[in-house]
């Protein structure tokens, strides 16, 4: 898949199979992200991989919106550092990678957001200086993909050329 038609054609996909993702696609999106550009090269994340239903299912307990990780074959943890002020925007960029990687590799995913961060580190074993970023669940979309384009502003209302 072109790069290109990759972002353009991406959605979120809450809505999972019951179908194995292979591991060397699984590594894919991994690799992915541990890819991603840094500031300095600090690299401040570090990726927990959870493949286990009932893990997932407790940690979906965790986030507000998270229900349809418990139908995800996997779930990838984005843990950050928390000492420089690049980390959260270096950590969205390995995230991102994951998802477009995916994507281009036929896998769905939906960033989800642990509202219960506290919570989620002590049950990940995450240390105390770290924080969660964003928890990505994955898997092979149940429903056939949509047509048309994602509904956004148009560049119009948010372009601004040279100054405000």
């Amino acid at each position: 898949m072109e790069a290109l038609e990759c972002i353009f054609t991406k959605r979120e996909i809450r809505e999972f199979k019951a179908k194995e993702v292979p591991e060397h696609i699984i590594f894919k999106i991994l690799e992915a992200g541990r890819l991603a550009g840094s500031a300095k090269n600090r690299q401040p994340w570090d990726f927990i991989l959870i493949k286990d239903k009932r893990r997932l299912y407790e940690l979906s307990n965790f986030g507000r919106y998270a229900q349809h990780m418990r139908e995800a074959y996997f779930a990838i943890v984005i843990v950050r550092s928390n000492d420089y002020v690049h980390d959260p925007f270096d950590a969205g960029r390995a995230a991102q990678n994951m998802m477009l990687a995916a994507h281009a590799l036929g896998v769905g995913s939906c960033p989800i957001t642990l509202h219960d961060e506290e919570k989620a580190k002590k049950y990940l074993g995450v240390p105390e200086e770290k924080r969660i970023q964003v928890c990505l669940d994955f898997g092979y979309p149940l429903a056939i993909k949509r047509k048309g384009k994602v509904i956004r502003k148009p560049l119009e209302q948010i372009l601004h050329s040279e100054k405000w």
